[in-house]
């Protein structure tokens, strides 16, 4: 950067006379009063017509000057910093540095002007030292047209202290010679150095613009933004970071070897940033990224003064500049924060890292928003142990039973994935499954497979013929690795391929975006199941269901969970979801089912299999067997026990009174049968209190059918009934008493 800053300030103050003041204070620039005493030319070895600057007579010749030219430099840095004052586009440079760097920059400044002259300068290391200037010069932004007037004047300089060096005019020709030639081969590299950061960087912000077309999760998106980035020149680290419930940030992801190798020792110092603006540690870049929702940049970290906490733990690691990057929602909330650090102060506010920037400020929140990322907060040290334990084989399935609603035996089980921790217990997928990127997902993948059918031919070899299912990522049917697993897995452990199904995570991953249906005849061949997990948890998962003619489909749990405080929301969800999954001949089953209520509900509206702690808990290859000889439940959909299923009851009754009331003939047949509603209230002994009045009056109304005011008035009061006998059964569904 030097030679370009000295230079710039000298041109502007000769320019404006500051030159001619400095000569008259410091006379050591001035040419030597006595003439040299040894004959020159009987010194200088005869030149060749193609001069080599870099040549032994060159070399020859700079020596004899050494001494004519050695006030030069310390001229130029002085007119450099007497000039400061009056330039704000060096000033605003040279202003960011710390006294370390300052002084520094001093001695390169010096250093390089010196090298300029060195009789033993090599063109090689010259070449390779103005690129590193011509480096620098682009990290604290100083322009490519600075550099060539400052060049030019310089050069001017040179020529004039030339014209009166006591040589011959021959010697003189060859010295303009070597030094214009040394001179623009310096310009030269410097030039190009910033040419091959402005590649660099344009190289990255194209790579980035792209990543969200390669990459399938966005754990897998910031890693690689991050990686990206901190192979810039001078770039030190990258950090991804959320708040945790105290409102301390914790470091997600992290790249760059100075911060991965020192990030617990944030904790261990107690410098956790945060995002309240009462604290010390909330005064800095993050927490006001965080507040305002808008980029921050530091561009000294040494002379900012709400670093100060930060600011020994960053010159040590070598940090001068940082650039904090709000990741917002749709609402323009912040949910996460990308931190840069750079070795150079000023760096995020060149033009181009400005650019990129900004570009990723964009890009980042549409790729947040596309993710649907909202699992816990998981700090990078966990997450690296979650990996490594995965690499170690650290992997257990339990197995999770799914009951056939009509027959109330076992129908298949589902794999689910646990990591072992040292302490015999597990880590749920909830945890371990964020800090995954796809090659993680992938080998996940992969051994819980071969696991599953392992068991699922134990489970056969002991007289127990079922099905397994287990959970594969969306954006799996779009990436020929998974589909390659699960070829070669089905090939070492060979099953009846129709007993396997592949559960769909319904989620808004990147890859979600892609085209899936170019591969799905491929995983169709294999012969196994499909299955779509939770639908009704967002529009895109009806859409999904019917491109990807799933065989299977569950019932979002999210909404079964509310039935106790909403029952009429939760089970007409599970009514009108049921009854579209089998207008598509797709099987439904209902997750969640925490209560005998539940359970009842779910088989009186029609569902086909249901799955949850109030039939059973996951649970081990050998603890399946022993949980089968008692699995069976009694179901009757046309006797319900509980409120919920009276309920459900209600729904379907009311559902086929719609149906029939278009034939006046059926209509009257329906209504005079006995219903499931009207045999929970024999059951609890309710005919003769309100809610067995309300239910008569209701059943009276509807032969009229169901879109008359009375109907409707009494089915609302039904309905008001039961809803307080569902809380007062509670979720269990025990009956009240």
């Amino acid at each position: 950067m030097f030679v370009g800053h000295v230079l710039l300030v000298v041109s502007k103050n000769h320019e404006k006379g500051g030159h001619a003041r400095h000569s008259r204070r410091d006379p050591r620039i001035q040419a030597p009063k006595q003439p040299i005493a040894e004959d020159v030319c009987e010194r200088v070895p005869a030149m060749n017509e193609d001069l080599d600057a870099y040549g032994p007579q060159a070399a020859a010749l700079l020596k004899l000057t050494h001494g004519y030219f050695a006030s030069l430099g310390e001229y130029c840095i002085a007119a450099f910093y007497e000039g400061l004052t009056r330039h704000a586009g060096p000033d605003g440079v040279i202003t960011r540095l710390n006294p370390e760097q300052f002084a520094h920059t001093q001695a390169q400044q010096l250093g390089q002007l010196r090298a300029l002259l060195d009789p033993h300068l090599n063109e090689q290391a010259h070449h390779e030292h103005a690129i590193q200037a011509g480096h620098i010069h682009a990290f604290t932004g100083i322009e490519t047209t600075w550099l060539v007037d400052a060049y030019e004047l310089y050069l001017k300089q040179l020529l004039r202290h030339i014209q009166k060096w006591p040589g011959t005019s021959e010697e003189r020709a060859q010295l303009r010679q070597v030094l214009m030639t040394r001179l623009m081969a310096d310009l030269n590299g410097q030039i190009r150095g910033q040419h091959q950061i402005a590649q660099a960087q344009q190289q990255a912000t194209s790579l980035i613009t792209h990543l969200p077309e390669t990459t399938t999760t966005f754990s897998d998106f910031i890693r690689r933004v991050l990686e990206t980035l901190v192979t810039l020149p001078g770039m030190k680290a990258g950090t991804l970071a959320r708040p945790d419930g105290n409102g301390d940030f914790q470091y997600e992801t992290v790249a760059g070897l100075t911060f991965e190798s020192h990030v617990t020792s944030l904790a261990d110092l107690q410098l956790i940033p945060s995002i309240h603006s009462d604290r010390p540690l909330g005064q800095g870049p993050s927490g006001r990224a965080w507040r305002s929702a808008q980029i921050q940049q530091t561009l000294a970290i040494a002379s900012d003064p709400t670093l100060a906490p930060w600011r020994e733990f960053a010159r040590d690691l070598g940090y001068a500049s940082m650039a904090t990057i709000p990741i917002n929602d749709a609402g323009g909330c912040p949910q996460a924060l990308v931190t840069l650090y750079h070795g150079w102060p000023g760096y995020f506010a060149t033009p181009n890292l400005a650019n990129l920037i900004d570009r990723l400020y964009s890009e980042l929140a549409i790729v947040f928003a596309r993710s649907g990322r909202t699992s816990h907060v998981v700090p990078y040290e966990i997450r690296e142990t979650y990996r490594e334990r995965l690499i170690k084989g650290a992997l257990t399935m339990l197995y999770q039973p799914l009951i056939d609603l009509g027959s109330g035996q076992l129908s298949k089980v589902e794999a689910l994935a646990r990591l072992n921790n040292p302490d015999s217990t597990y880590v749920s997928p909830g945890d371990f499954l964020p800090a995954f990127g796809e090659h993680e997902l992938r080998r996940l993948f992969a051994m819980g497979l071969r696991q599953a059918l392992t068991d699922l031919r134990y489970w056969e070899d002991h007289g127990l013929a079922t099905s397994v299912a287990i959970n594969l990522p969306a954006q799996a049917l779009a990436d020929r690795e998974y589909l390659a697993i699960a070829r070669d897995v089905l090939h070492d452990i060979p099953i009846e391929t129709k007993r396997l199904t592949l559960e769909l995570l319904e989620t808004a991953e990147i890859d979600s975006r892609r085209d899936s249906g170019a591969m799905l005849s491929e995983w169709k061949a294999l012969g196994i199941c499909l299955a779509q997990d939770d639908l009704g948890s967002g529009y895109s998962s009806l859409i999904r269901m019917e491109q990807l003619a799933v065989d299977d489909v569950k019932i979002d749990q999210g909404l079964v969970s509310t039935a106790v405080l909403t029952p009429h929301k939760a089970l007409q969800f599970i009514h009108h979801l049921t009854h579209l999954a089998h207008s598509m001949d797709v099987r439904v089953t209902v997750e969640g089912l925490e209560g005998a209520g539940l359970i009842e509900a779910a088989a009186i509206l029609g569902a086909d299999a249901g799955q949850g702690y109030a039939i059973a808990r996951p649970m081990g290859a050998r603890e399946l067997l022993s949980w089968t000889h008692s699995s069976k439940l009694p179901l009757d959909p046309t006797h319900p026990q509980t409120a919920l299923g009276a309920y459900a009851a209600m729904i379907a009754q009311n559902a086929l009174i719609a149906l029939a009331s278009t034939r006046p003939g059926l209509l009257k047949s329906v209504v005079s049968e006995p219903c499931a509603l009207s045999n929970y209230l024999d059951l609890r002994g309710l005919s003769d209190t309100p809610i067995g009045t309300a239910v008569t009056e209701l059943l009276a109304c509807a032969h009229d059918g169901t879109r008359t005011a009375w109907y409707y008035k009494a089915r609302q009061r039904v309905e008001d009934l039961l809803c307080a006998h569902i809380r007062a059964e509670g979720l269990a569904g025990r009956p009240s008493t």
